[in-house]
């Protein structure tokens, strides 16, 4: 068998079975490998070089270690494809590197220019990482309001990399299966604004649209206090910002409907709310929380309440061995026949 950096975690862990619980001691961001959804899901997409970033590890020792483990229990000789030298970068060095390409960008350079200068230097991000340069801006002294007025153009320098970064199929009832759920009935609502020829439903949809408060109350309230606690602090204040803003664009055009350039901002900062959530927060908190905290989460759901949906599936963190088997069904898919809309 040859490994190199682009061999799945899952593939790995399939042929020597061993493999689970090395990569579990090694790291604790591993340990999610205890969870056989999470293995099932993430393992058969995440590559080594995407579990050494979500590690914050070096990807070639994590190769080299994986392939001494397979040598020390089996004796077996395992050809290695050697990574391309960018990919050795220390996560320092990545670091550094992401920080320097977003003060560029608040200098005003072009876009285009970094988007190229990131893809030749490490060409690949985590959610992870992202959320740790952006806090080491903020603690470097660069305003939460600048890294907000720029949040969007970010992502855009990042993009081609965080596409690759998929939220795993989840049970129905678990915090983010919820949240993603929500985020499908607000594209749909989106969908029929942008369709308006005349302004007469505007106000109609505008109201539906507002349901979104409750989206964010939850994150607000039940997501963003756990991460705080794990030092993850940049990211959920420039996102509540957001919200605040959003909340705000909403509260205006209720007052004044129209199929204006407000609209179209609006909606564009919905839109773009969902991408950060999905390929951003949503993949960073899976990596960072326990079964146990995801638990806390979904506890004090019922309370603040869910936007457009009458009901959601109960969820508890399972056991091993108690998990049933999960259907073949596409990475990040949804089951969309869960819960009501109203």
């Amino acid at each position: 068998m040859e490994i190199s950096l682009n061999t799945k975690i899952a593939a790995l862990i399939s042929q020597y079975p061993f493999l689970r619980n090395y990569l579990i001691s090694l790291n604790p961001h591993f340990k999610a490998l205890e969870n056989p959804i999470m293995l099932k899901t993430v393992g058969r997409i995440a590559t080594i070089s995407q579990a050494a970033l979500m590690g914050g590890m070096d990807a070639g020792e994590l190769l080299e270690g994986i392939v001494a483990e397979i040598k020390r229990q089996t004796g077996e000789e395992i050809s290695v494809k050697l990574p391309e030298p960018k990919s050795l970068r220390t996560p320092e060095e990545r670091q550094e590197i992401l920080k320097s390409i977003i003060r560029d960008l608040h200098k005003g350079v072009d876009v285009q220019i970094l988007k190229k200068r990131f893809l030749d230097l490490i060409n690949e991000v985590s959610p992870q990482e992202i959320a740790q340069m952006e806090q080491k801006l903020i603690a470097e002294g660069m305003p939460e309001e600048e890294i907000k007025r720029l949040c969007n153009v970010h992502v855009e320098v990042f993009r081609e990399a965080l596409e690759k970064k998929a939220v795993p199929g989840l049970p129905a009832g678990h915090p983010v299966h919820t949240f993603m759920l929500e985020n499908r009935i607000a594209e749909g609502i989106i969908q029929e604004i942008e369709g308006l020829t005349t302004p007469e439903r505007l106000s109609e949809l505008l109201d539906k649209l507002s349901a979104i408060h409750l989206h964010y109350l939850r994150k607000e309230n039940q997501l963003f206090p756990l991460l705080e606690k794990k030092g993850i602090v940049g990211p959920s204040k420039v996102m509540w910002s957001l919200h605040d803003d959003i909340r705000a664009q909403l509260k205006a055009l209720k007052s004044s409907p129209g199929l204006d350039e407000r609209l179209n901002n609006l909606l564009t900062a919905l839109k773009d709310m969902i991408y950060k959530e999905e390929h951003i927060l949503f993949p960073m908190a899976l990596e960072t929380l326990s079964e146990e905290e995801w638990y806390r989460v979904k506890r004090g759901e019922k309370e603040i309440g869910f936007a457009w949906l009458k009901e959601v599936e109960d969820w508890h963190p399972l056991l091993e061995g108690a998990i049933p088997p999960l259907s073949a069904e596409k990475i990040g898919s949804l089951n969309l026949d869960t819960g009501q809309v109203t």
